[in-house]
């Protein structure tokens, strides 16, 4: 069973990250999520809640350096039910 995903500096973009949200809306094993030095942007972030509001086993979700902007956070923050967050160098 899977239970860290290191997917930093891959290159991946907004579509990318939301089929990644998509499917973990139905994992139930993943605690631990690296996407960092990815393009995300605040549109791919704009997903996140729906993801954490359906996956309770992910507990580390590292955003840092992925464009999500101030928008993007704010997304973020309307359903944060993971024990780390990582959301350094987003402008």
């Amino acid at each position: 069973t899977l239970h860290t995903l290191y997917l930093s500096d891959n290159e991946i973009c907004t579509g990318g990250a939301i089929e990644i949200f998509k499917a973990l809306c139905i994992n139930t094993t993943l605690h631990r999520l690296y996407l960092d030095y990815n393009s995300i942007c605040t549109k791919g972030a704009a997903e996140i809640p729906n993801m954490l509001c359906a996956n309770n086993s992910l507990h580390t979700l590292d955003l840092s350096y992925t464009k999500i902007g101030v928008e993007g956070i704010i997304e973020i923050s309307k359903s944060l039910f993971i024990n780390t967050l990582y959301l350094g160098g987003n402008n």
